[in-house]
């Protein structure tokens, strides 16, 4: 079996069902686990956008979404080069990975045969845990699947029997600070069995644009800051704006010092990281009840100035 996985969050699947003798190409985007980086790199960025401003990124991809322009192409001689049996890839988000049109038109144009092609689409957790299952099946290991299953929604259970205590604070989630963004899909769910309440999102809904009054209205008790596909050292950066904003000082979660950074590539990621996710935002919430719960990485307390509203 020759693998082919055009978004991060299949390859991290791929590995964790132990298959990563098996991928043969990855996305410019798929760095983890480590061993991902040092396979052929099949799709690139139309443009690099790591040197640019949050508010610069969304620039340019709204004035692609406007013409119609591509974010990502594929490399059809490589593709050709590698002979894949399969290739992972998704119709959720254009802007995160090479969506699935790309993907089959690539394939139809560059290989003499016709490959399986899996494309996902996920919403909330069952979603996530299915499409492992069916990655599982298209690559011939579907008691691996099993196995990982079991662990992640033990996981899971583990953490909501923990927090049903009828305790439900208010959090919002960042997706993205400029514009400001709140989170979607699964986030709120996982905020849910975390504990928590996620009032500005829609479980399962799209992420949307968030006015600064709405979320001093809402009053959070928790803001998790998490931009997508953003790494930890990256989202330590842009965190710094939010004490620049006039509403951020009355939020109770900048009040009582309850703001957290998480590594923005990970909530994005539809894989099995999901659960290290649910984790942290169990333990940001309910130390005392989950210290040492979630990895090391996947969440910070923000920095004194950030908590405390200040910009100096």
């Amino acid at each position: 079996m020759r693998i082919v996985s055009l978004l991060p969050s299949a390859t991290e699947t791929v590995f964790a069902l132990g298959l990563g003798g098996s991928l043969v190409g990855v996305s410019h985007m798929c760095d983890y686990p480590a061993a991902a980086r040092s396979l052929p790199v099949v799709s690139r960025s139309i443009r690099s956008k790591s040197h640019l401003s949050s508010l610069e990124i969304d620039a340019i991809i709204q004035q692609a979404r406007a013409s119609g322009n591509p974010l990502y192409i594929i490399d059809g001689d490589l593709l050709r080069r590698l002979q894949p049996d399969l290739i992972l890839t998704q119709e959720l988000c254009d802007v995160c990975a090479v969506g699935a049109g790309s993907v089959f038109e690539t394939a139809a144009r560059s290989l003499d045969y016709t490959p399986d092609i899996l494309s996902i689409r996920p919403a909330g957790l069952d979603d996530i845990f299915d499409n492992i299952r069916r990655i599982g099946e298209a690559a011939g290991v579907p008691q691996n699947a099993a196995v990982l299953l079991d662990n992640l929604r033990s996981r899971a259970g583990y953490v909501a029997a923990r927090t049903d205590d009828g305790q439900r604070p208010r959090v919002f989630c960042i997706d993205w600070l400029e514009p400001l963004r709140n989170t979607g899909q699964w986030t709120p769910e996982l905020v849910e069995l975390a504990g928590g309440a996620e009032g500005l999102a829609e479980k399962w809904g799209k992420s949307r644009e968030v006015a600064w009054a709405e979320v001093l209205e809402y009053q959070p008790d928790y803001v998790m800051v998490m931009p997508c596909a953003f790494n930890m050292e990256r989202t330590i950066t842009e965190a710094a704006q939010l004490a620049a904003q006039p509403e951020w000082r009355g939020l109770p979660a900048v009040q009582r010092g309850q703001v957290y950074l998480f590594d923005g590539q990970i909530p994005s990621r539809h894989g099995p990281r999901v659960i290290d996710v649910l984790e942290g935002l169990a333990e940001a919430m309910r130390p005392e009840r989950f210290s040492g719960l979630a990895g090391p990485g996947i969440f910070q307390p923000a920095g004194v100035g950030i908590r405390a509203g200040s910009t100096d």
